[in-house]
Parts: C-alpha cells; structure tokens; sequence
C-alpha cells in the first residue's frame, strides 16, 4: 500500500499546500483591494473558487454538487458542513457561496499566509479554551448576519471527525444559538465520505469525484433561544446530515456501517 500510493501521496499534498499558500497571499491582496471597489462579500468567495480550480487541477480531485439551489448568497444563513480531513478545505472552497465569512479555531489566526488572509477577510475567530470569549464573539457574529447581511460558515463538530467509518462527532451548538440569534435559517452541507480517496494514515491520495450534497433550509425564525431548543435543534440537523453521509458516501475500505436512518417525518420538520 505505502509503495503504491506513498509518492502521488507526497506530490499531491505538497501542490495542495502549495495551492492553498497561494490563494492565501492572493486573499491578502483581494481583502485589500477588494473593498476599495464596493466588493468585500466577494473576497471569499473568489479566494475559493480560486483554490478549488487550481488544487483540483493539481490533485485531480473534483465535486459533484447535489441541491445548489439551497445556495443563495441574497439571503443570509448559517452554513454547517461535517468536518473529515484537511482536504475540507478543497470541498468546502467548491460550494461556498458569495457574501459567506468563515468561523474558524482562534489558532488559525497565527498561521503565516492563511492567518493573515483570514485576518484581513474579517473571519470570525473563537477561543475554543475561553467559553465566555467565544460565546462573545458568537453573540457579535449573529449581530453582523443582520447588519452586515452576511452569512457564515461553521464546521459543528469542531474538529476533523471520523474518516474511516461513516459517522459524526456530536454537534457543538455555537452555530446553532447563532442561527437563533440571528434568526436565519440553518443550511446543511454534506460531505461525502472520502476515505478511499485520501488517507493520510497509509499515504492514500488518489484522484476522483466527491459527492456534496447540499439539503434545504432548516427554518429557525420559531425556535426559541431556549438550551433545550436549541440542543434539539443541533441533533435535529445532525440526524439529517448524518443519514444523508450514509446514503451519498461510499463505505471506507474496510469498515461495517449500519443502515442510515429513516428520513424525518412531518411532525419532525414542523419542530424547525
């Protein structure tokens, strides 16, 4: 396995990086100038479609995109996606819509080149270790989707999740007291499982398509900003995503996964 795939493992991850630093320096100079023409909400917009283009042509990895229509940079909303790998960031940069900020582990903002684009971009930073710090900065975020007429995107998990079984961590509500906060609705992005593509652990990175499915609006403008309804809210979107991984996804070598849950009835939706 590591002789069959370790070198095209190596050179695709290293034109990935390469990408990924050169779109950075492009966004530093997009967050300058862009402004300067009336045109901030296309900054990271432009520096994705960017990055996608270009480390799909170096990896030979691209998408096919399932419920564009949900996509609509005109009305603000909260955008959750599940989290496997580095290489969301090529997924992510492939439907991530217009007028959209990225809400991102304080760390990020020491990174050379990543950090001082985001910076720049005006990406919204939590401390991860400071709950009243976050809370803050998520409170401020729901306030700027009004004013600014913005939205954001989130990765709920919080961290790179399972990629070698179809399943997701547990859902951190942040971005789902946002969405009430702000009352926008909550869109849902999923992820294809992409297991026997890229595995960094036995130096696995072919290329291939990756299935991306992006489910309708989860309505919030009747929830309350209640913890238990919110927390049914997060697991109410989780059960949706996680169902919708298991039937998009091919199973990663290997692995036994159970059945994907039944869709949600009626009653189910009329809770959101």
């Amino acid at each position: 396995m590591l002789r069959k795939h370790g070198g095209f493992y190596y050179y695709r991850t290293t034109t990935q990086i390469f990408a990924l630093a050169f779109c950075a320096l492009y966004g530093v100079f997009a967050s300058l100038s862009l402004p300067l023409v009336g045109k901030r909400h296309l900054i990271n917009w432009s520096v994705a479609r960017l990055y996608y283009h270009m480390a799909g042509y170096l990896t030979g990895i691209s998408v096919s995109i399932e419920g564009k229509e949900h996509l609509d940079s005109k009305r603000s909303a909260v955008y959750v996606a599940n989290h496997q790998t580095s290489m969301d960031i090529l997924f992510m940069a492939s439907v991530f819509p217009k007028a959209t900020s990225v809400v991102a582990k304080k760390a990020l903002k020491y990174y050379p080149f990543l950090g001082w684009f985001m910076t720049l971009s005006k990406a919204i930073f939590l401390d991860r270790k400071n709950r009243d710090s976050a809370i803050k900065e998520a409170k401020q975020a729901a306030l700027d989707i009004h004013k600014k007429q913005t939205s954001v995107w989130l990765f709920p998990e919080g961290t790179r999740g399972y990629a070698s079984k179809l399943d997701l961590l547990p859902f951190k509500k942040g971005a789902f007291y946002m969405a009430v906060q702000a009352r926008v609705p909550v869109v849902p992005i999923v992820i294809a499982n992409y297991n026997h593509l890229y595995d960094f652990t036995v130096k696995r990175f072919d290329p291939g398509t990756v299935k991306i499915k992006v489910l309708p609006p989860v309505d919030t403008s009747e929830i309350d900003e209640s913890s238990e309804s919110v927390d049914k809210l997060a697991s109410n979107v989780r059960e949706m995503m996680l169902a919708t991984l298991k039937e998009i996804s091919i199973p990663p070598p290997g692995s036994i996964n159970p059945p994907a849950s039944p869709p949600s009835t009626a009653s189910d939706k009329k809770s959101h």
